[in-house]
């Protein structure tokens, strides 16, 4: 998939899109439950969902960082159906918005392929 910021295209031809928990110079995916205080990293948004959830519900949550200047390019935060409940985009451009959709296309096709397959 072309993104447009060739940068991007080539950390997704060397990374790809993690579908387990990891982090490499592009992205972290981690799993998180209800009340987690790793939450506290999180955008506001995503904390709230996170941190006031009961103990037994279970989130995914995906970063993708520019490695060069180490700047943020987007979080998803996932509930246990792999359903997507917040996104965040860091980027005001409007063509580092375009490259933050189509990231967030490729996370939920490989969220829901996990959920398919568990």
């Amino acid at each position: 998939m072309q993104t447009g910021i060739k940068a991007v295209d080539q950390l997704l031809a060397k990374h790809g899109i993690m579908g387990e928990e990891g982090y490499d110079q592009f992205q972290k995916r981690a799993r998180l439950t209800g009340g987690d205080s790793r939450a506290n990293m999180l955008p506001f948004c995503m904390y709230q969902k996170v941190a006031y959830a009961p103990l037994s519900q279970n989130f995914t949550v995906h970063h993708f960082y520019m490695p060069g200047n180490k700047g943020k390019l987007a979080s998803f935060l996932f509930d246990e159906k792999g359903v997507l409940i917040e996104q965040v985009y860091y980027q005001k451009v409007s063509r580092w918005v375009q490259v933050c959709r189509k990231l967030q296309q490729l996370v939920q096709a490989t969220q829901h392929d996990m959920h398919l397959a568990a």
